[in-house]
């Protein structure tokens, strides 16, 4: 969430850079920064397979010890 806040105010940037007289070789910057972060949200996802989520979907299912034990969500205190 928070990077797609900072890509939608570096492309709000661009913009007013571009719309603003005399200003617009400086509109460069934030788009350049808007396609690097772009990139690197790409490299990531592609990068590790998947999104978070299924990192944590294949996350095994610890094996406890036995009813009662101290591995035992279930147990009383």
């Amino acid at each position: 969430m928070v990077t797609l806040t900072v890509l939608f105010i570096l492309i709000a940037l661009a913009i007013a850079f571009a719309l603003a007289l005399g200003l617009g070789p400086f509109a460069i910057v934030p788009a350049v920064l808007a396609v690097a972060v772009a990139i690197w949200l790409l490299v990531g996802l592609f990068r590790t397979g998947g999104t978070p989520s299924r990192a944590v979907r294949r996350t095994e299912r610890p094996e406890l010890l036995g009813p009662g034990g101290p591995d035992d969500p279930d147990r009383a205190t």
